[in-house]
């Protein structure tokens, strides 16, 4: 089940809550999927990778290597950066350690290859056009590919993202995310939810699973803890959003309707409040939040995705805050002037 909401008043409301949408880089060439890595964000654009350190301001790109057949998405072992060449039916294999970054094949004739996943010595790629995700052993001396999921209905697989041995896949045309248990031999594509507008990038953080819906011009997220799961939105006022990529409190966005990477900070739940961490738990809840590393009463307010204040008082320290009344979905949570912290209900 979808939750729907309005959004009158988001771009107001971002504002005030310091979750405002901000580019953090302009005037790029067709941007496809981002590779985070601390500090360094990787991005492919229509025929190279490149990277920006994503604590300058103004970020400056940094060619990384071109020449490349439609670069789609990357994965990092090390110094070795894999990215999946759509065009090309090959999946390369780029030494960081030297400069220039020097190529190679890892695998050829596999189709079109999308999407990468690195877990473990297992990298997982897509093919939409082939219907089929499968894997490689990276550390093998002959890679064969090891189908893992399949379908011949209106399958066509996007962005992937892996929780345990479950392994979610955004199915882009099909409008509807799925996904398989990679431990057993059954590659019959299991729904999770459905009528999304072509989710193609996906990732996961504290269970939490964020997705970019390319016709829908939203981000939004499912609690993956929930045995019931609904759609709430995280982030509207996007065009085209191809690919996301997390850290612990910003949010990055292919914007390719622009041709730019934007970032929406502040959105997870852990801020900074005079030099003390400030964490949200439990995210996401059912009756009650408690606030750590507040040591003084400090006023609150708790806001709606369109920037109704829905609730306020003031916060102990030590105390539970009752959301029991909430419908379920995404809030913010706001404290004095600090950012505010989103979580979901």
């Amino acid at each position: 089940m979808r939750k729907y909401v309005l959004f009158l008043f988001v771009s107001t409301f971002f504002f005030t809550v310091n979750a405002q949408i901000t580019d953090v880089v302009t005037g790029l060439n067709n941007p496809q999927r981002l590779l985070l890595d601390g500090n360094t964000l990787y991005f492919t654009d229509a025929n190279s990778i490149q990277k920006i350190d994503i604590t300058e301001d103004p970020a400056s790109p940094e060619l990384v290597i071109g020449g490349l057949a439609t670069p789609e998405s990357m994965a990092l072992d090390g110094t070795d950066l894999y990215v999946a060449e759509f065009n090309a039916g090959r999946i390369s294999k780029i030494d960081l350690s030297v400069s220039p970054a020097t190529r190679e094949d890892f695998v050829t004739g596999i189709g079109t290859p999308n999407f990468l996943l690195l877990d473990n010595d297992f990298l997982y790629y897509s093919d939409n056009n082939a219907n089929v995700v499968a894997r490689f052993d990276i550390t093998a001396s002959n890679p064969t590919a090891e189908t893992v999921a399949s379908s011949t209905i209106n399958f066509n697989p996007t962005g992937l993202a892996i929780r345990g041995n479950i392994l979610y896949m955004g199915q882009g045309l099909a409008n509807r995310i799925s996904f398989v248990d990679v431990t057993t031999s059954d590659t019959t594509p299991t729904d999770l939810v459905a009528a999304l507008g072509r989710p193609l990038g996906i990732r996961i953080q504290n269970d939490i699973l964020y997705i970019s819906e390319f016709t829908g011009n939203e981000i939004s997220s499912i609690n993956l803890a929930d045995p019931s799961p609904t759609i709430s939105t995280v982030v509207t006022g996007v065009s085209s959003p191809r690919d996301i990529a997390l850290n612990t409190t910003t949010l990055f966005i292919v914007d390719s309707g622009s041709d730019k990477i934007v970032k929406v900070e502040n959105i997870l739940d852990t801020q900074e409040q005079d030099g003390q961490t400030i964490t949200l738990f439990p995210n996401p809840a059912n009756s009650y939040i408690s606030i750590a590393g507040i040591q003084e009463r400090s006023a609150y307010t708790i806001f709606s995705v369109e920037g109704k204040e829905i609730l306020s008082g003031i916060f102990e320290p030590q105390q539970q805050i009752d959301i029991g009344a909430l419908s379920a979905g995404s809030y913010f949570f706001k404290m004095n002037q600090q950012p505010a912290i989103l979580f979901i209900k």
